[in-house]
């Protein structure tokens, strides 16, 4: 199998360039003039990236929400190491996954087909489909073949399985909601893929939270109910005030011994030069619970 590709980084960081600064001890005296602040800024900026990566590559997984694209010569046979039953699987690097963008593949004919996702536990399978496992905090999430299916025939060509997919915890999200109403919008024309919805009965969707949209201007914190056909978002819960363009909050948190795990990181570059070798022990002891001990 071969590593997947970044198609969409992060749109931001886990931490901010004023957490990194407050973590550094730069104070008002030190920030205090705009010349002195950007040469402070563009110094720690390209820090803050590289220990995010870092720390991302130890764990094995992704911070904040980004895109890949797993591409694979052929779909696989069986992987004994993931379920007795020997399930032909294929394992999506990084995660925590959050949904699949598309499963597409080079059919017998040459032609790129795409493969549809299997929610009926093949009750109801389609000749050729896919199941997801999102996986947990120590395996990768994993897709099977529709049960009980195979795996369509390829032609073969390199490359021809394709599967473009979204991970990590979350991602801001500018968003805006009206007084008693369970639709969110999305600042600048951006629709949810319908795969944030709920797949199955009882499944939980994605974690929203939307500042001031909750009772007495707390935050709205629920998750996705449904996802229409059209990317229009509808949450469980209703706003209990009318909010417009607030710097939300999709997916879970980042858990808070990361973000201090990629502040020590930086203080490491800043201190060190960028030299200093392997994470610290203390970083180390920190990311080792999130750690995917899944290759």
């Amino acid at each position: 199998m071969n590593d997947p590709v970044l198609i969409a980084a992060p749109a931001t960081e886990p931490v901010t360039l004023a957490e990194i600064k407050l973590q550094l001890g730069f104070g008002p005296v030190e920030d205090s003039t705009r010349e002195a602040s950007s040469i402070l800024s563009d110094k720690l900026r390209p820090f803050i990236t590289a220990a995010r990566r870092e720390c991302e590559s130890y764990c094995r997984r992704a911070f904040i929400t980004q895109r890949w694209l797993l591409r694979t010569d052929g779909f696989p046979g069986k992987d004994w190491r993931y379920n007795w039953n020997g399930y032909p699987a294929i394992r999506l690097p990084k995660g925590p996954l959050q949904s699949i963008d598309f499963v597409k593949y080079v059919d017998t004919s040459g032609q790129v087909q795409s493969l549809p996702l299997d929610t009926t536990y093949g009750n109801d399978a389609p000749q050729y489909g896919y199941q997801l496992w999102r996986g947990s905090e120590t395996e990768p999430g994993i897709i099977y073949s529709s049960w009980a299916r195979p795996w369509p025939p390829t032609r073969m060509v390199p490359s021809n399985v394709m599967i473009q997919y979204r991970c990590g915890y979350g991602q801001p999200i500018t968003c805006s909601m009206t007084n008693g109403s369970a639709v969110l919008s999305l600042a600048g024309g951006i629709k949810f893929n319908p795969d944030d919805a709920p797949l199955m009965a009882g499944d939980l969707g994605l974690p929203i939270s939307v500042p001031g949209a909750g009772p007495e201007g707390a935050a709205l914190n629920t998750f996705v109910a449904s996802v229409g056909t059209n990317g229009v978002v509808t949450l469980k819960d209703q706003a209990a005030a009318s909010v417009t363009n607030v710097a939300g909050w999709a997916g879970q948190p980042v858990p808070e011994e990361i973000r201090n795990a990629i502040k020590l990181t930086v203080e490491d570059y800043y201190d060190k030069g960028c030299e200093g070798g392997e994470l610290p022990n203390v970083v180390k002891r920190l990311l080792g619970y999130y750690r995917n001990v899944v290759e």
